[in-house]
């Protein structure tokens, strides 16, 4: 059956769901969604949802795309992709479970995990590093050689900047102290989305920078002209294109927007909220040491809570000091001896 074509009106992402929406009930805010998904008019659907950059990954030719801007390699050198369940489960039961957002196996002997996270995101660093080095030792079993061990890449696409960044795109290889490679099997890139305002005319030409304003793009006009240019980045937006066509698929897409702008929202309260308890944690030390110190130690309690989903416990921990030492002994952010 021919679909009825769309009315030119868009809804911008964001402004779709404000916080006064996002306070609403359940109920209500479900069938805001549903209305908008059974509507006829056209969303403007960002590759920074993760419900969309989820359904256009599967299709190879945008993903090889991306990855030969990403790795440096001309698309024709991408002959296979593979991709292996994301899933990623301890193999004992203390040991740390994660999701990543895609795995894929390169030509039968590369391995790369693509992340991205448009919130800061605590010790993104040593999570990075955990995944990379869960990757390279996954696969090899008990008797086996070390050659077997392939090269693995853990690529962040980041919606904020890590302290030591100084360029939109970096590369993080395993090097000596006379500067030379000691191992190419792991290695990290960095993309940071929220730097592109500041790259210089040369790096403008790069592939990696058109790749990173077609992901960040948050106007479909803009995002479907960038693509006229590239056959890999076409082959992007006409999944894209898919989900504004299907009635299901645009509330999934919608409803992860709501997800995303609920968890801003409690970001945010709850950062103020940490900042405040911090506060007056160190102001009861009666000194500007403590006062700090108070500071500091509740930001990254909150931090730990909110991305672990508890914010239960951590409106709780804001007004029971009891149960706040016991949080911080668990997240070994205090030790025994200094509650």
């Amino acid at each position: 059956m021919t679909r009825k074509k769309r009315q030119k009106r868009q809804i911008i992402p964001g402004l779709a769901f404000s916080n006064e929406t996002v306070l609403r009930p359940a109920d209500e805010r479900d069938r805001m969604i549903r209305e908008l998904a059974d509507s006829d008019a056209t969303l403007n659907i960002c590759l920074t949802n993760d419900f969309a950059f989820k359904t256009a990954s599967p299709n190879k030719k945008p993903l090889t795309g991306l990855l030969s801007a990403l790795l440096d390699m001309d698309p024709q050198q991408i002959a296979d992709l593979e991709f292996p369940d994301t899933f990623v489960r301890g193999d004992y039961p203390e040991d740390r479970e994660g999701i990543l957002d895609i795995k894929v196996h390169l030509n039968s002997q590369k391995k790369i995990n693509l992340e991205m996270q448009l919130l800061s995101f605590p010790y993104w660093e040593e999570r990075s590093l955990f995944y990379l080095c869960r990757m390279f030792l996954e696969d090899i079993k008990k008797g086996e050689g070390y050659r077997m061990l392939e090269e693995c890449i853990h690529i962040s696409i980041l919606g904020f900047h890590l302290e030591q960044a100084d360029r939109f795109y970096e590369r993080v290889r395993l090097m000596k102290e006379s500067g030379k490679v000691y191992s190419d099997k792991l290695g990290l890139r960095m993309l940071y989305l929220n730097q592109l305002e500041k790259v210089s005319e040369e790096e403008k030409d790069s592939d990696v920078y058109h790749w990173a304003k077609l992901i960040s793009s948050k106007d479909w006009g803009v995002l479907t002209n960038m693509a006229k240019t590239n056959e890999y980045m076409q082959a992007a937006v006409d999944e894209l294109e898919k989900i504004n066509l299907d009635k299901a698929l645009r509330y999934e897409y919608l409803r992860r927007e709501m997800q995303a702008s609920d968890e801003t929202t409690i970001r945010e309260y709850y950062t103020e909220l940490g900042e405040k308890k911090g506060r007056e944690a160190g102001r009861s030390e009666g000194r500007e040491a403590g006062r700090t110190e108070g500071e500091e130690l509740f930001a990254d309690l909150t931090s730990r809570l909110i991305r672990d989903s508890r914010t239960d416990d951590l409106l709780r921990a804001a007004n029971d000091k009891a149960f706040r030492s016991s949080l911080y002994l668990e997240y070994g952010i205090k030790a025994e001896d200094e509650i």
